[in-house]
């Protein structure tokens, strides 16, 4: 898989590919060497090396999340 294939993924889908490589017996640099990314490329796409799993994750959140419980912006003052 080429870096622009491997950028296009959501994040879940990088991080299981990334994992193929460790399954395979791969370290995390030659994982990442196999698609062409950078730990900088990865944590713009909120995918990280997790150093007690052995393996990649996905952040689940992303974008922004709005808490309150009136999201129309018409909150009494």
């Amino acid at each position: 898989m080429e870096r622009e294939e491997f950028m296009a993924l959501e994040s879940p889908k990088k991080a299981e590919v990334l994992n193929a490589f460790i399954e395979e017996g791969k370290s995390q640099k030659e994982a990442m060497a196999e698609v062409g990314v950078t730990i900088k490329d990865l944590m713009k796409t909120q995918v990280f090396f997790s150093k007690t799993e052995g393996k990649f994750a996905a952040n689940a959140v992303g974008g922004f999340s709005n808490f309150h419980s009136d999201s129309t912006g018409e909150a009494v003052k």
